[in-house]
């Protein structure tokens, strides 16, 4: 286990330029999606209303001195909606490995709550870091105490990680992917929970490609959007119609 300082240090609060800010989803973000939109429009107007929000939390790259978003994407979107260029902010110092820690535990707090396939899939990415000797990043202790994962599933993340390795596979972003592969190693069947999973990882990788677009796309005119799915789903979009009709709540409007 690596001796990095795990906690970030010296925060200092300030207002900082929107250019200023950049944001790296792929390495600080945990949800499956950067943004929800009805969230961003929430905190949008709240900004309207009040001038500002909490502040985001900032971490400072040494390697370049940029200003990464760890804490505060739907936030620092909220402020690009608004219209103001200006964001309040705690600015944070320390390593990429405290960085992604915090960000974690700041993610994991309950003003939007993170799914459990998400936390999986934290737990996963970090349990999977190593540093140059090839030890791990993270400890067992810190791991458990970050996500809340229990002690019984990062010791299985951690040999699932290394079955991977010695068959000379890659090793999935997401922990059913990597549930999938070790499957497909030993050549069985998926169970309902592993359908399951599978239906939730490829749905977010679609939602990572279109997703954004067509929720955009629906708040300026939904017709579009009922336009490109016919266009793409054909008769297929019974399926679809069946579905939500099932689901619907009593007195909705079809």
């Amino acid at each position: 286990m690596t001796t990095v300082e795990q906690r970030l240090t010296r925060p200092t609060k300030r207002t900082v330029k929107l250019s200023e800010i950049h944001a790296r989803p792929d390495e600080f973000q945990y949800r499956d999606n950067e943004y929800e939109n009805h969230h961003v429009e929430e905190i949008a107007e709240a900004i309207r209303r009040k001038g500002s929000v909490d502040r985001v939390d900032l971490w400072r790259d040494a390697k370049n001195g940029k200003l990464v978003v760890v804490d505060g994407h739907h936030r620092r979107q909220a402020y690009k909606r608004a219209g103001v260029n200006k964001v309040p902010a705690i600015v944070w110092e320390g390593s990429a490995e405290a960085a992604r820690l915090h960000a974690l535990r700041e993610n994991a707090k309950a003003r939007l709550p993170m799914t459990a396939t998400e936390k999986n899939n934290a737990t996963w990415r970090l349990a999977c870091q190593t540093d140059c000797s090839g030890a791990y990043t993270y400890s067992k202790r810190v791991l458990v105490e970050s996500t809340g994962a229990a002690d019984g599933t990062v010791g299985n993340m951690r040999r699932s990680r290394r079955r991977l390795l010695e068959a000379d596979k890659p090793l999935p972003e997401t922990w059913w992917g990597a549930l999938a592969a070790l499957k497909d190693l030993a050549g069985k069947e998926l169970t309902d929970d592993d359908r399951d999973a599978m239906v939730e990882e490829r749905a977010r990788r679609l939602d990572d490609r279109v997703g954004k677009d067509i929720g955009n796309m629906a708040e300026i005119q939904i017709e579009a959007v009922i336009k490109m799915l016919e266009k793409r789903l054909g008769q297929k979009t019974r399926i679809l119609a069946d579905w939500w009709r099932e689901d619907a709540v009593e007195g909705w409007p079809y």
